[in-house]
């Protein structure tokens, strides 16, 4: 099993498995937190779904309700709104077919400043990768010079 002997069909069994893993990871994710372009879509279907939308941007603001969007969007929202107009929050709530809208559980007001952090973590994301990449070329390199014997004519 961990010789040599059938190496490229154990690296590409291995890599086949990784990518059916990733695809049953996806379709088992959005059925579990469909994105809301697929409840406003498919309304029967998600009737009574608890969503979470981690961002979104309220559009306009009522006196029991606002709207918001996200995923390309839009939607009623019930409850009163954390944020004005153009600000950015994160909610949780019931998706209604009805309307369709989503009765607000509860919400979260975001940080303004998040489009720059998460640019920011996202660099130094890169950056330690490349670190890491650096490092391992810089000790597994295949050196030549190394393997010869001096002195051996």
């Amino acid at each position: 099993m961990f010789s040599n002997k059938g190496y490229g069909w154990k690296l590409g069994a291995a890599l086949a498995l990784i990518a059916v893993l990733g695809v049953y990871a996806a379709r088992k994710g959005e059925s579990i937190n469909p994105p809301l372009w697929r409840c406003v879509v498919e309304p029967r279907r998600w009737d009574n779904t608890v969503l979470w939308l981690p961002y979104a941007r309220v559009v306009s603001v009522h006196d029991a309700e606002f709207e918001v969007e996200a995923t390309d969007a839009k939607i009623r929202v019930t409850g009163k709104s954390p944020v004005p107009v153009g600000g950015r929050l994160t909610l949780r709530g019931i998706f209604r077919a009805d309307g369709p809208r989503i009765e607000l559980i509860a919400s979260r007001p975001l940080p303004p400043d998040l489009g720059r952090r998460r640019l920011l973590m996202e660099v130094v994301s890169v950056l330690v990768v490349l670190i890491v990449i650096a490092n391992f070329i810089r000790h597994f390199a295949f050196r030549p010079k190394v393997l010869q014997v001096e002195g051996v004519d």
